[in-house]
């Protein structure tokens, strides 16, 4: 199995933009880029303080993201490029989405469904080209940046603890 939703975005300005939140933890990540998992505790944090707007949001469709989270990317972007990654993935199964902001505009939106995984022409590894990271010989630009090396947000949230 393999989910996990987060952000990425430069490691310096994640690590700002994010300071004010209790339950953010930022995961350094290859390339200067850092990983902000989206654990439950978060999500839950983002809920509870994010204002109630009743102007609607212009969302990337096909995305599960809450306006919280969404708003959160867009701020985020006012400073860096950021990326939301979702993996879902079980017995080989499943499908990836990407969507990437800059300067609070939608760059990129891409989402797969079943086993059309086209390496490296996933929307992750489109995601991180487009922020500028650059593929190892012989690996795409998902397994560069070791996105690979846990499986769920949860357990990128621990390793950024030990």
């Amino acid at each position: 199995m393999h989910e996990v939703e987060a952000l990425i975005a430069e490691q310096g300005a994640l690590v700002r933009s994010v300071s004010r939140l209790q339950s953010a933890v930022t995961c350094p990540l290859p390339q200067g880029l850092a990983l902000l998992p989206i654990t439950d505790a978060l999500a839950k944090e983002l809920a509870d303080t994010h204002p109630q707007v009743t102007v609607p949001r212009i969302k990337p469709a096909g995305h599960a993201l809450s306006d919280a989270l969404h708003d959160l990317a867009v701020e985020i972007s006012l400073i860096t490029p950021v990326a939301f990654i979702n993996t879902y993935y079980f017995g080989g199964q499943g499908g990836q989405d990407a969507v990437v902001w800059e300067k609070g505009s939608v760059q990129l939106s891409r989402a797969t469904m079943g086993d059309d995984r086209v390496w490296p022409n996933s929307p992750i590894s489109q995601a991180l080209r487009m922020m500028g990271v650059v593929a190892a010989p012989g690996l795409d630009e998902f397994d560069t940046v070791g996105l690979g090396l846990h499986r769920r947000a949860d357990r990128w949230a621990a390793s950024a603890m030990n």
